[in-house]
């Protein structure tokens, strides 16, 4: 059964994980695409060969400033305003605190029938990992999945406070690092939903015993789709003996909290020499 379910969460999580896609509509012939900032809506020309900018008849003003603006026949320079955008989110990825330079761009708009709130340009499309695809006559922006090194730091923070939780004895905090359907194969047996799991390493590695000295140290980890898939050792020290447990997990993100599916400590444990004290 253990093995089963762990060929299953595999198929399920090692999936590649695909990229947003958003069918561009249009100002004329243009592509425009719906942008967030702040939790408002915004129409936005996607133009390849431009950088970025803002219309400054739609945000507030900056400070004035001289601005290089660059397109497909060179850089030229205008005055404008620089406006600092403290959430610009597309297809569901967000940037923080951008630093856009705004002009007027109320000509744009009129000549291709509609206001114009900004310019999507190719620094912001690397920001996002995002493309443009045209496919007959439509066009689409194709926004990359959470980039990897973000999602890994995110998780090894979380990492960190679940093994200070487990180490505390802290209840609240393993429920928030384990998902309700876990699974957790031992030597001991398997337990399956997150009541039993809780409830066999509180038995097990005596958590709220202050003679229990438990650590995580993590080994590897590797993303698979939507997953991530970790290796850790749990050192647990009790009077001075010390044993080491081979464990790995596979983990999701819900609501922005990394919570393990499948936690594997079958492994037969390794003894430590006996700690001593000076």
């Amino acid at each position: 059964m253990r093995h089963s379910l762990l060929l299953f969460f595999f198929a399920v999580m090692a999936a590649p994980a695909p990229a947003q896609e958003i069918r561009l509509e249009t100002c004329d012939v243009l592509p425009v695409a719906e942008v967030s900032i702040s939790g408002a809506k915004f129409l936005f020309l996607v133009d390849t060969a431009a950088t970025s900018f803002l219309n400054s008849k739609s945000f507030a003003r900056g400070p004035e400033l001289k601005i290089p603006v660059t397109s497909w026949s060179g850089t030229t320079q205008t005055r404008g305003q620089q406006v600092t955008v403290r959430d610009l989110a597309v297809a569901g990825r967000h940037l923080r605190n951008v630093r856009l330079p705004a002009v007027d761009l109320s000509a744009m708009g009129r000549a291709c029938g509609r206001r114009l709130d900004g310019i999507f340009g190719i620094d912001l499309l690397h920001a996002f990992g995002a493309s443009v695809q045209f496919d007959g006559g439509s066009a689409r922006l194709l926004v990359r999945s959470e980039d990897a090194h973000d999602r890994l730091a995110s998780f090894d923070r979380q990492f960190v406070t679940c093994g200070q939780s487990l180490s505390r004895g802290d209840e609240n905090g393993l429920l928030g690092c384990l998902d309700q359907e876990v699974v957790l194969a031992t030597a001991d047996g398997d337990f399956y939903g997150l009541a039993d799991v809780v409830e066999f390493l509180k038995q097990k590695y005596r958590v709220r015993d202050p003679s229990t000295q438990l650590s995580m140290t993590i080994l590897s980890r590797h993303i698979l789709g939507e997953g991530i898939w970790t290796e850790y050792d749990l050192r647990v020290a009790v009077l001075g003996r010390v044993v080491v447990q081979r464990g790995s997990a596979l983990w999701r993100e819900i609501d922005g909290q990394w919570r393990a599916l499948y936690v594997n400590h079958s492994g037969p444990p390794r003894q430590e020499p006996r700690e001593t004290s000076n």
